[in-house]
């Protein structure tokens, strides 16, 4: 799998670098945070709960920008845009394509602390 069609692989390299022994665990942590944020963000579509879907992907946003994930933070985004201006039209579709994008960004991830 391509990481820079998933990365800014030069700010995640430096992430790598800096972070040393340490960067294996932010992986996990990063993981086990964002496991049941999809599943959330589907809730939240279900319940029609902007609030809930606003808050997911602002925190999934940040996550994923400061691991250099910047397209499935890019998503995240949209979402919060959207849920913000209570619109929820549209974010299926940008559920799926989180879902898709973080399963990519997760097996990257895995991949790096092997």
């Amino acid at each position: 799998m391509d990481k820079t069609s998933h990365f800014d692989t030069e700010a995640l390299a430096m992430l790598e670098e800096i972070m040393e022994d340490e960067f294996p665990e932010l992986i996990q942590v990063f993981i086990a945070d964002s496991d049941p944020r999809v599943p959330a963000m589907q809730s939240g579509l279900d319940e029609r709960s902007s609030s809930i879907l606003r808050d997911i992907a602002h925190s999934f946003k940040g996550a994923s920008s400061n691991l250099s994930a910047l397209p499935l933070a890019d998503l995240c985004f949209q979402v919060e845009e959207k849920a913000r201006d209570n619109n929820l039209d549209g974010i299926q579709p940008l559920i799926t394509a989180i879902d898709a994008e973080y399963q990519s960004v997760k097996s990257i991830l895995m991949s790096l602390i092997k």
